[in-house]
């Protein structure tokens, strides 16, 4: 199987709002991809006449040809299957970065998988067509085009915006009461905020964060044993890792970085 290629966002106002766009293209494979917490909202375009199904309380729905998962707090036990030749196109948004598309609080879609005509993203009719066998270039150019006219940031937004970048840069280590102190903003309120533009708690987010880059590191063996990625990323103990992981995953990290049959094997977390 082909990996993802990311390629980088080109408008200025997009690029900050999105991370990147992704594409993989691959011929007769049989895929059964396990939904886990992740801290990015990525909007999908299948452009190949093979149907994605979910797969959630034991019952199977087809997905429309554009889809999005909002944020999981924790582990659903929902997977996506596909079975034939992939033709997807992704957009990969920063975690504060869909609102402003879609104009509805991110809560709205918490551990749910979302068909584009069941959301406020207007995008054009036929759209999927437009994109079918044109260059990733072009591609771009289409989407960019179009998400410009969705776009809108008002005052609250861009506040919330900066605050977001600013518990960012440290990679959210500070804790957040001595950051709602400091910045004169009561936790009650950022955990408003953090619902409606992010889809989770900001506490909650702090949490997913943490385990996705141990997450990454499990995966792409940047460790030597687990108590590493444990003491690297700010868990008590190898124990307190593990008892996370499990909780987000269903898995111990064992079993889950030897289990291939994820695209999330396919491209590096988010």
């Amino acid at each position: 199987m082909q990996k993802i290629k990311k390629y980088p966002v080109n408008h200025p106002i997009l690029s900050k709002h999105i991370k990147f766009y992704w594409e993989i293209k691959a011929d007769n494979i049989e895929l059964n991809h396990k939904l886990i917490p992740l801290r990015n909202i990525n909007l999908r375009f299948n452009l190949s006449d093979t149907p994605h199904y979910i797969i959630q309380d034991h019952k199977e729905l087809q997905l429309d040809h554009i889809f999005f998962s909002g944020l999981h707090n924790s582990n659903i036990n929902t997977s996506i299957k596909v079975k034939g030749s992939v033709d997807m196109f992704g957009i990969c948004f920063y975690s504060d970065g869909f609102y402003p598309f879609i104009n509805t609080p991110i809560s709205d879609f918490t551990n749910h998988i979302i068909n584009i005509n069941q959301s406020n993203l207007s995008l054009q009719e036929g759209i999927v067509e437009q994109l079918k066998d044109k260059t990733t270039e072009n591609k771009i150019k289409i989407i960019e085009k179009e998400l410009l006219k969705s776009i809108h940031e008002d005052s609250r937004y861009k506040y919330f915006h900066d605050l977001f970048n600013t518990l960012k840069e440290d990679d959210f280590s500070t804790p957040l009461n001595t950051f709602c102190e400091h910045y004169k903003i009561s936790n009650r309120t950022l955990e408003r905020m953090f619902n409606k533009y992010v889809g989770i708690s900001a506490k909650r987010y702090t949490t997913i964060n943490r385990f996705q880059n141990s997450l990454n590191d499990l995966l792409y063996k940047d460790f030597t044993k687990l108590s590493d990625i444990a003491y690297r990323n700010g868990y008590f103990d190898q124990m307190h890792f593990i008892k996370e992981f499990k909780h987000f995953t269903g898995n111990p990290p064992s079993t889950f970085s030897s289990d291939h049959n994820s695209i999330l094997h396919i491209g590096r977390f988010q």
